[in-house]
């Protein structure tokens, strides 16, 4: 695990510069009907979403978004960068009435089994959940290119209605991860509600728990973990496929410091198809087959990083320069507007002698970029002029 890494870059996000803090995020909000309030949110980008005008990107939404949204696009933005999962939408919802909006039923109880005034406004999960659901979802869609493939994170509380969400027959969410999640809620209700779900229901969807603490020094953790481990019990009983439900367990971490560490591996296992070991090592037809067989999977568009398939084109060509060149095809396609892709597949064309489709690549070049001298020459030699 790269966490060191990953620690070095939450260190970094949070310098700042001129004696102001560095803003993280476009900041945005929408008027919502389930709520009768307006929600705030902030929206991060892929860097390479406004180079690239096809490519459609996948969505991850963060509760406690206010919060959350330094370490976590910390973390996305390394993972994204190693190749180890793809560029995301990242939208990082702001708090309104916490206890109100996480928890799917109205108690005053709390894990102790007191009486606990403070969660007197309890019970507004599931008029939050349409909001996510019906209001805040299509919006992203409508405004940004997304691919259907959603993932939430939630913590705490955040957890629970994170893990009522995927009980549910119908939702826009594609994959969960629920870090020590308070499945305790209620008398365990979510864990009561395991049990009537339907396998149908959720066979598709992808689920990674934590649990945090230990015996030792943590007076509530019996309650806490046993919520835990019987969620994840009943879901499995199933016949869910591992390679869909995992529950982690961090026994040195704390509830408040267990985060990090569960996203990165939350991550690393919703993805863990999405990077084809040994890559350098694979044929072209293994690469290309890997993309596609991931997106089939996935149930939405993957497309594969520009620089890395480049890359892998390069380390081809010293042993198959057909399937050097089937990248630098995968690349033209998937990039269209790329002039690097673009530029590549024709250099390509001519290594193999193939001097007319060449000539076609280098005309594609020039009708985005109509002054690059070096393309107007090569067209010339290749046309004899």
């Amino acid at each position: 695990m790269k966490l060191f890494t990953i620690f070095l870059i939450l260190i970094s996000s949070t310098l700042t510069l001129s004696g102001q803090a560095i803003q993280i995020g476009e900041k945005d909000s929408i008027f919502s009907e389930s709520l009768n309030e307006t929600r705030h949110f902030k929206t991060i980008l892929p860097p390479s979403y406004e180079k690239y005008t096809k490519i459609k990107y996948p969505v991850i939404y963060i509760l406690d978004g206010d919060f959350l949204i330094q370490s976590t696009s910390g973390i996305i933005e390394y993972m994204s960068k190693t190749g180890e999962i793809p560029e995301f939408i990242q939208i990082y919802i702001s708090n309104s009435n916490r206890t109100k909006d996480f928890t799917p039923s109205h108690t005053t109880t709390n894990y102790e089994q007191e009486n606990d005034p403070t969660l007197e406004d309890s019970g507004g999960g599931k008029e939050f959940l349409r909001f996510l659901n019906l209001e805040l979802i299509p919006h992203i869609n409508q405004r940004y290119r997304t691919n259907s493939f959603n993932t939430l994170i939630g913590r705490s509380l955040a957890g629970l209605i994170g893990g009522y969400d995927y009980l549910q027959n119908e939702t826009e969410l594609s994959s969960y991860i629920l870090i020590d999640p308070s499945f305790w809620w209620d008398k365990q209700l979510v864990v009561r509600l395991a049990d009537e779900v339907s396998q149908k229901s959720i066979e598709n969807r992808r689920i990674y728990i934590t649990s945090s603490d230990n015996f030792e020094f943590s007076n509530y953790i019996e309650e806490m973990r046993n919520s835990q481990n019987s969620f994840y019990e009943k879901v499995h009983n199933h016949k869910i496929d591992s390679s869909k439900i995992r529950h982690d367990y961090f026994e040195k971490n704390t509830h408040g410091t267990v985060t990090i560490p569960s996203i990165y591996n939350g991550l690393t296992f919703i993805f863990a198809d999405y990077e084809l070991k040994g890559m350098k090592y694979r044929t072209a037809d293994e690469i290309i087959n890997h993309f596609a067989k991931f997106s089939k999977a996935y149930k939405a568009e993957f497309t594969p990083l520009e620089g890395m398939i480049n890359w892998l084109a390069s380390i081809q060509n010293d042993k198959d320069k057909l399937g050097a060149l089937k990248l630098y095809e995968l690349n033209a396609k998937n990039y269209p507007k790329s002039v690097v892709s673009l530029l590549n597949l024709a250099e390509q064309h001519e290594l193999l002698n193939m001097p007319e489709k060449a000539l076609e690549d280098y005309k594609n070049i020039l009708k985005i970029d109509s002054e690059n001298q070096t393309v107007i020459d090569k067209i010339k030699t290749l046309q004899g002029k």
